[in-house]
């Protein structure tokens, strides 16, 4: 499939990084436009297939969710909750990594 005539331009790859916050080499971005376009051209292929007399399904082995009654339980105490965390502040709060950067956006 790597010999798609409908590649991506490098442009469009870019903006796809730029996305995904991810800065590719140039190296990179050339590889990219060959896997990202072999990508599009599979999901393409999908969109044709045959799909009449198919059951849709979440999942392809068969699961049961069991499920308990929703029924209220003790909770822990703040002194159980500050014992478990990792790090926690003099004021009693509880520091966590930070996920986010400053740039992220919501």
């Amino acid at each position: 499939m790597s010999e798609n005539a409908d590649k991506l331009s490098e442009a469009e790859v870019r903006t796809i990084a730029h996305l995904a916050r991810l800065a590719p080499s140039d190296a990179e971005v050339e590889s990219l436009r060959t896997e990202l376009s072999d990508m599009l051209a599979m999901a393409a292929t999908l969109a044709d297939a045959d799909l009449e007399g198919a059951d849709p399904m979440t999942s392809p082995v068969e699961a049961i969710n069991r499920l308990r009654d929703d029924e209220p339980t003790p909770t822990l105490t703040p002194g159980e909750v500050e014992h478990l965390a990792p790090d926690t502040a003099a004021d009693g709060s509880i520091r966590v990594p930070r996920v986010l950067g400053d740039s992220a956006g919501a």
